[in-house]
């Protein structure tokens, strides 16, 4: 018999569990929403080959997974309790080489297996900083991005003058065919990789260009100082596009879905079938009125038609610094399809269409 064991994390946190009342055996005890397992090694980020020693091993994204559990050997590290539908990143520590942020790693319903996330070397570091003439500070970071086309394949040709972060960043400065310096370049090479400087800490993500040519959509990425975040740019070409004309009932209930059905899961945490399960008050199932309701009459904060960025409703599923009580990270970025429906839905006065 299946039970439902809710505890008290803090005031404003509480985790929940599906349990196995008539074995009483731990492993039987599920998370409520589901967890997955990722499996992976530390590779160097130059060679592509497994550190040699022990890697330290941490997430950043993850903050409110309450039943998280990390162990690694060597390379080779197995991550426990990751929450359905997440965005988050390894942050992987080893012999000589700098603390890095991998790529961002994205879980749906099914286990990782064979995941690799790089570590920067210092030498390698080293040597980027002395070709471009940069002195890092320590209490900076560094951004290492790669930029690809729709089809994940480094793109070439674009300008660094679209590639934008926070004015006080030093870069970018463009990396060659085999990742060598290339002080004089303006545009990416065949290889893609971008490089920035002196990043402050906290998040970093692309600043949005005026007349731009192209879409830009990064993954809002972790900072740390002395420590090197590496992370992936796609690029489409033409400008930004919004969706028009969105349809509470046919466009956003169906985000609040099951992932296997085309949504991110939400109602898994968030249903009123069960006690305990709406997690933070909200119920995100039983259909499209009552959905509306709950989002639009129960907390205004959910939804702020004057300030549709700050909605919680989108807030609490992405990344902030410093983060809220959310247990992962839903939308990677602002371009994110179903972050832009649900902005845009809010913007065109929240509707019930």
């Amino acid at each position: 018999m299946r039970g439902l064991l809710c505890v008290l994390i803090s005031v404003s946190t509480t985790a929940c569990f599906f349990t196995s009342e008539d074995t009483g055996d731990d492993d039987a005890t599920e998370p409520l929403g589901g967890s997955r397992t990722v499996e992976g090694s530390v590779v160097d980020f130059e060679s592509g080959q497994p550190i040699t020693g022990d890697a330290t091993i941490s997430t950043s994204g993850l903050t409110g997974a309450v039943n998280l559990t990390i162990t690694a050997q060597g390379a080779a590290f197995t991550i426990t309790g990751v929450p359905e539908n997440s965005a988050f990143q390894v942050l992987a520590s080893a012999p000589s080489h700098r603390p890095t942020f991998s790529e961002a790693v994205i879980v749906g319903e099914t286990d990782l297996r064979d995941v690799k996330v790089a570590a920067v070397s210092d030498g390698f570091v080293t040597a980027l900083a002395t070709a471009f003439g940069v002195n890092p500070r320590p209490e900076r970071g560094i951004l290492l991005a790669r930029v690809v086309d729709d089809r994940g394949q480094p793109k070439a040709g674009v300008p660094k003058t679209s590639l934008k972060l926070d004015a006080s960043v030093t870069g970018p400065f463009i990396l060659g065919d085999t990742r060598q310096p290339l002080p004089n370049a303006t545009a990416t090479s065949n290889s893609g990789w971008v490089v920035w400087f002196e990043v402050t800490p906290g998040v970093a993500q692309l600043v949005a260009t005026a007349g731009a040519t192209v879409t830009l959509d990064m993954p809002i990425s972790p900072v740390n100082g002395n420590t090197v975040t590496l992370a992936q740019i796609k690029t489409v070409d033409g400008a930004p596009k919004l969706p028009t004309n969105v349809s509470f009932s046919t466009q956003i209930v169906p985000i609040f879905g099951r992932l296997s059905e085309g949504g991110r899961g939400c109602a898994a945490c968030h249903s009123g079938n069960g006690i305990g399960k709406d997690l933070g008050g909200l119920t995100l199932d039983g259909g499209a009125p009552k959905i509306y309701k709950e989002l639009r009459e129960e907390d205004p904060a959910r939804v702020q038609l004057l300030m549709a960025e700050k909605s919680q409703l989108l807030t609490y599923p992405s990344r902030e610094d410093p983060p809220d009580r959310h247990p992962n990270v839903t939308f990677t970025g602002p371009l994110d399809p179903d972050y832009l429906k649900i902005l845009v839905w809010i913007k065109e006065g929240a509707k019930e269409n």
